[in-house]
């Protein structure tokens, strides 16, 4: 399976973790979904994970249906992902 860091906010992580969102919406989508995405909020590290699918259009973008999430327990440094900062959208792993 394809991997990812994307870049979220807080908020949005929030929601996608716990399961009040069920999208992702982007104006430019990552090539290669489906895939599991690191979800990394700036000046925090990566704070979960989940499942992409294929992306659909609509008119504000590319919506990326989430098909599973998982919280961590505590939020894990990008240096473990090969990271040394917050990618502006989201970078393959």
């Amino acid at each position: 399976m394809v991997k990812l860091v994307l870049a979220i906010s807080a908020e949005n992580a929030d929601a996608i973790l716990d399961r009040l969102r069920m999208t992702d919406h982007r104006t430019r989508p990552p090539r290669l979904l489906p895939a599991r995405a690191y979800l990394a909020v700036p000046r925090v590290g990566i704070v979960g994970e989940c499942d992409f699918g294929e992306p659909r259009r609509t008119d504000d973008g590319w919506a990326m249906p989430v098909i599973s999430s998982k919280r961590y327990a505590r939020p894990r440094p990008l240096e473990r992902f090969g990271l040394t900062k917050t990618p502006r959208s989201f970078r393959y792993v």
